[in-house]
């Protein structure tokens, strides 16, 4: 396996440009958070996850997933336009979300907070929509330098506004401040991009040719974003089946493990699947096989996630109650559960993009269905199976996690499958 590695390899050294930015973001954050976990409650980590899936769903719409399409036209011009029509559908989108939710406010609350969630909200959400576009423009142009920067100022400055809202005692509104500062900072270096990027190709202002390239890439909006609203809208129903049939509290040691077992995601997983992305388009426009690079990053990604998911399915309880502090033994106890089934959305996750890149969007979107389906079923039916089999919440969670990794086993050998089949169609 590590023989077909070349270290000096364009893919390899991309990989390690990315990682060490995210690596450095993720440490910087991770370090701080036994602290922040000590100076907010699980109820503040739990209203302040409800309100970051609603971010993230918002965010999901926010350009029809036009974003995604950057990298993938031969010419540099096409994919500057489809930046701008990006950020076109992000303004539209993010202006009508902020027209609702002063709607629901004018109507139902007239709180100075309230409002000023609302406004965050919408802001928050821009400035993540147009975090999403850069790393794509800058995917593009293969400045992965520029995205490890982003990465590390973003959490830099997020991490020492949530230090500062902890001890003023700002609870759940201060983790969403936190949050809004330090995105917005975070997209500077983007945003000097765009800019720069937009006097380069100050000529380029032709609707007709944005109005080709948007009907040629119609298939991202027609089924990459429906499946995108699936996964977000599967996320927010699970953070309210949890709030009602438990407690905010409980959701919030949920999120807490949640996040915590992503961290092999967020640290390696993000940055092999951007490079991954990139590395897959060159191949499939040079009509090269794309099935031996895939299944090499599989192999890999899962030697790397056998050691710190084991210790976590071994230990989570204590080594939560340890580092985050003794309300959050639960949390580590939910970690325990959940391990096995994030180890392999892991890999998935990491790998997801491909179908894009063979055109593959609908198996994506049905793969993406079938994940909804029996995570809403099965949370969804929260209180009705426990009453049933006379489950704890700990031994649902546990029959909840080996379901889906069963589930994402298949979909990982499918997507090999689906790979190995379109390299022997396009070399006939």
């Amino acid at each position: 396996m590590w023989s077909n590695l070349n270290i000096r390899s364009e893919f390899v050294k991309s990989v390690m440009v990315l990682t060490s930015g995210t690596v450095i973001a993720q440490i910087a954050s991770y370090a701080v958070t036994p602290i922040i976990t000590r100076l907010f409650t699980t109820e503040d980590f739990g209203e302040f996850g409800v309100f970051m899936r609603v971010v993230a769903f918002l965010t999901a719409i926010g350009t029809a997933r036009y974003e995604l399409t950057i990298p993938l036209p031969k010419l540099h011009q096409h994919a500057f336009l489809l930046f701008r029509l990006s950020l076109k559908i992000a303004l539209i989108t993010t202006g009508v979300s902020l027209l609702a939710g002063l709607a629901v406010w004018s109507f139902y609350s007239s709180s100075v907070e309230m409002l000023a969630i609302v406004l965050l909200l919408s802001a928050t959400t821009f400035f993540m929509i147009f975090k999403n576009i850069g790393t794509n423009w800058a995917i593009r142009n293969k400045v992965f330098r520029r995205i490890s920067a982003v990465n590390i100022t973003t959490s830099a400055a997020t991490n020492t506004f949530k230090l500062a809202a902890g001890f003023w005692g700002w609870g759940a509104f201060g983790l969403i401040c936190a949050t809004f500062v330090g995105t917005t900072i975070g997209v500077f270096w983007f945003v000097k991009d765009f800019f720069s990027s937009k006097r380069n190709f100050k000529v380029l202002q032709s609707p007709r040719k944005m109005r080709w390239l948007s009907h040629h890439y119609r298939e991202f909006p027609r089924v990459n974003l429906p499946h995108t609203l699936i996964d977000t809208t599967r996320e927010l129903g699970i953070a309210f089946f949890l709030t009602y049939y438990l407690s905010t509290a409980t959701f919030g040691a949920y999120d807490l493990s949640f996040k915590m077992l992503k961290i092999p995601l967020l640290l390696i997983g993000t940055s092999i699947s951007q490079v991954l992305f990139q590395k897959a388009s060159e191949k499939f426009a040079d009509r090269s096989a794309l099935y031996p690079l895939l299944r090499r990053v599989v192999i890999i990604l899962l030697a790397l996630s056998i050691v710190p998911f084991g210790v976590v399915f071994f230990a989570g309880t204590p080594l939560f109650a340890f580092v985050f502090g003794s309300e959050w033994e639960f949390s580590g106890t939910i970690a325990e559960a959940l391990a096995p089934w994030l180890m392999m959305n892991f890999v998935a996750s990491t790998i997801s993009l491909i179908p894009s890149v063979i055109q593959e969007l609908k198996w994506f979107f049905w793969v993406g269905v079938a994940t909804s389906i029996i995570q809403l079923s099965l949370f969804g039916f929260f209180d009705v199976i426990a009453q049933m089999f006379d489950y704890s919440a700990i031994e649902l969670f546990e029959r909840i996690s080996w379901i889906m990794t069963v589930f994402f086993i298949i979909v990982i050998i499918w997507e090999l499958r689906l790979i190995k089949r379109s390299d022997e169609k396009r070399a006939l």
